[in-house]
């Protein structure tokens, strides 16, 4: 989640001091150790089997730990790395293959504090359209990533991918391109993935408003009836003053498969937040409706997210969430998911 009432330009390979350990500091070289650690419990998931009922009550325990590194190889030029990982005390995966995960791993430059680049596992530029209503620990954001035919638009993190960006005045332009490789994990079984490229821009203005767009293309190798190209795009706008902030995103994903068959669907995203002393407090609503091939289903996404936040110290909070899904499912309603939760980071 990222703090929106302070929402600043943040480069794609920022270093995040305000939330790292310095390690090792020299004239030309820094180390930070990142973390944090979070325990949640709740009914997050629906029953697989019958997908309007909640599952039981249960917890989760996870951390993540990384570095990351800055050389100052010129005036001009700073080199600069991170690798992070996120480590699940519990999975549904019983033999725990998918317990340890790896966040973030690329190598890259930053030049005159403007146009940066990085490869390996990074950030995606669609990134920043999606921070503007990605407010939420739990729940939340639900509408722009929900799969279509299987596949995930707006993935905040790829690997094997070139990611640049540059900064200018009020402007944060990105890109991102994903080289496909044998090795790569494919989000699916019925065809490789050809290319994927994304763009986004930010104008951050004097009066607290910024402006977002992005775009994003995947391509595939072939096509069958269910599976083809989709192209995902958005625009959106995030506001503050003071303790208040509010947020609001609008997009479309297409897919084409083969004979013409196209599955699409249109999005929208707002949420908003209140600084009260030590507490936030939080509130978001989520829709996506399906057309063309998708329409016989309506409204995918159709909730309410309410949340609340107490900042205990400096790194460490806790947090409430409640999600009212009115999405109905063979004309049945589908239960509310709640969840609670404690971060220390360090």
């Amino acid at each position: 989640m990222k703090n929106l009432l302070v929402f600043t330009a943040v480069s794609i390979v920022a270093m995040q001091t305000a939330q790292a350990a310095t390690v090792y500091k020299a004239d030309d070289l820094r180390v930070d150790l990142t973390g944090k650690v979070q325990y949640e419990a709740g009914a997050f998931k629906y029953d697989k089997q019958d997908k309007t009922k909640r599952l039981n009550f249960g917890g989760d325990g996870k951390a993540r730990l990384g570095t990351q590194f800055r050389y100052r190889f010129s005036d001009e030029i700073d080199l600069l790395g991170k690798l992070e990982w996120q480590m699940n005390a519990e999975e549904e995966n019983d033999a725990k293959t998918d317990s340890i995960d790896v966040r973030y791993a690329w190598l890259g430059f930053r030049y005159l504090d403007q146009l940066e680049m990085a490869i390996g596992r990074t950030k995606s530029s669609t990134s920043q359209l999606i921070d503007v209503t990605d407010i939420f620990e739990l729940f939340g954001s639900s509408a722009n990533d929900n799969k279509i035919n299987g596949i995930k638009p707006f993935a905040s993190k790829k690997d094997d991918q070139l990611t640049i960006g540059y900064d200018v005045g009020n402007w944060d332009l990105r890109a991102s391109y994903v080289f496909e490789d044998d090795r790569r994990t494919r989000e699916t079984t019925d065809g490789d993935r050809n290319y994927q490229y994304s763009l986004s821009a930010r104008y951050s203005t004097d009066i607290g408003l910024d402006l977002v767009t992005a775009y994003e293309r995947q391509s595939f190798q072939g096509a069958t009836a269910m599976l083809g190209d989709m192209t995902s795009w958005g625009f959106g706008a995030g506001y503050r003053y003071n303790s208040l902030y509010v947020g609001a995103i609008n997009g479309y994903k297409s897919m084409q498969a083969a004979d013409n068959e196209e599955f699409s669907t249109h999005f929208y995203e707002l949420a908003g937040a209140y600084q009260l002393g030590d507490f936030l407090l939080m509130a978001g609503y989520n829709n996506e409706k399906g057309q063309d091939n998708l329409a016989d289903e309506g409204n995918r996404v159709d909730e309410y997210v309410f949340g609340v936040s107490y900042q205990v110290m400096p790194r460490a909070k806790l947090y409430a969430e409640y999600n009212v899904d009115r999405v109905r499912l063979d004309d049945r309603p589908r239960d509310d998911l709640y969840g609670i939760g404690v971060e220390v980071k360090f």
